[in-house]
């Protein structure tokens, strides 16, 4: 993540900003528009202010901008800004504690899924939303079989590994269907699995006729390919 502390870039086109609209008097608004703007230019459409509090009990007359400083780290929901002022009396310095919401890759939850019930991928989407802290996401769409639920989940609900228990879709010594595949002949029996495996990983299993040990890739819950 990166943590921005800016003086002088922002200088040339907040002074013109300023010029134009605001003139020679600084008033909470003004103070927020600046630090918004500041935002934005460092962040992009990365980020969203949610709030923002000016520390500014009265509008200000200046001569002159001096700087303006931006305080955010990326990915964090608060940060400030400090506008500093020369004025008549000496430099005057604005604050602004910002409130903020980052764009965030989420896994959202389509339809309820109860508790104990694996979670198939066409029943979550990835999404983005604004949000004060991404959560931490270590799983990607299509390893999602490869997990059930700890909790019952909703619709619109932000999916988190927290509510998730990884269980591999085979077990051992449990039956399973296995599919032999060899050219444009495909047979199909039931077999059991002689150890536990999750989706794409390889696992041994026993022909039921001649007890003929075979390998096979794990393609779904219950299910073998062996090619």
């Amino acid at each position: 993540m990166r943590c921005s502390l800016r003086r002088l870039t922002y200088v040339v086109s907040i002074l013109l900003l300023l010029s134009q609209v605001f003139g020679a008097v600084l008033k909470p608004e003004d103070a927020k528009a600046v630090a918004v703007h500041a935002l934005i230019e460092e962040f992009g459409k990365r980020v969203k202010v949610e709030d923002a509090d000016v520390y500014l009990a009265k509008p200000i007359e200046y001569t002159r901008l001096s700087r303006v400083e931006l305080s955010v780290r990326e990915g964090y929901p608060k940060g400030s800004v400090h506008i500093y002022l020369r004025t008549a009396k000496g430099t005057r310095k604005v604050s602004v504690l910002l409130n903020l919401l980052w764009r965030c890759e989420v896994l959202t939850v389509l339809e309820r899924i109860p508790r104990g019930e694996r979670v198939y991928p066409w029943k979550v989407s990835v999404e983005e939303r604004f949000m004060g802290r991404c959560p931490r996401q270590d799983l990607s769409h299509g390893e999602l079989v490869n997990y059930i639920t700890l909790k019952e989940l909703f619709e619109g609900e932000v999916l988190k590994k927290s509510y998730l228990k990884r269980e591999p879709l085979v077990r051992r010594g449990e039956r399973v269907s296995v599919f032999l595949k060899r050219g444009n002949i495909e047979i199909s029996f039931t077999g059991e699995a002689l150890e536990n495996g999750f989706l794409g990983d390889r696992v041994r299993v026993r022909s039921p006729g001649n007890g003929r040990v075979l390998w096979g890739r794990v393609v779904g819950e219950g299910k073998v390919l062996i090619r």
